[in-house]
């Protein structure tokens, strides 16, 4: 997933040198990895729900939970391999709305009065 950015040469007004409207490369690993992580979740939950289908043969107690072991492997696999899409659009989101944030208070980016006279 790329960083999002508005301006790279510009300083925080903070004084900080991360650049305004960047997301530092930590916190979009960490946003990146708990999206996959909730997409995960709500995949088996999915599959958790199709097993319980009114149309779903039913299975005895051991073969229902070699059955959950099964779908918690395969939503492993399906969010490995770039999942349904839930997670990097949920992350993207995040992304963009710290970059949005950062944006609204920066002096750097605010737009500046004009002097008297000028053109």
């Amino acid at each position: 997933m790329t960083t999002l950015a508005v301006r790279t040469s510009e300083v925080a007004s903070n004084g900080s040198t991360h650049p305004v409207g960047r997301v530092d490369p930590a916190t979009t690993q960490k946003i990146q990895k708990n999206a996959q992580e909730f997409e995960g979740i709500l995949v088996r939950q999915m599959l958790r729900e199709l097993r319980e289908s009114p149309f779903a043969p039913q299975a005895d107690t051991m073969s229902k939970a070699y059955q959950e072991a099964a779908d918690d492997q395969l939503a492993k696999h399906i969010v490995q391999a770039g999942g349904l899409g839930f997670g990097k659009s949920m992350a993207e989101l995040m992304l963009r709305q710290i970059q949005h944030s950062s944006l609204i208070g920066s002096t750097a980016t605010a737009v500046k009065p004009s002097s008297p006279g000028a053109p």
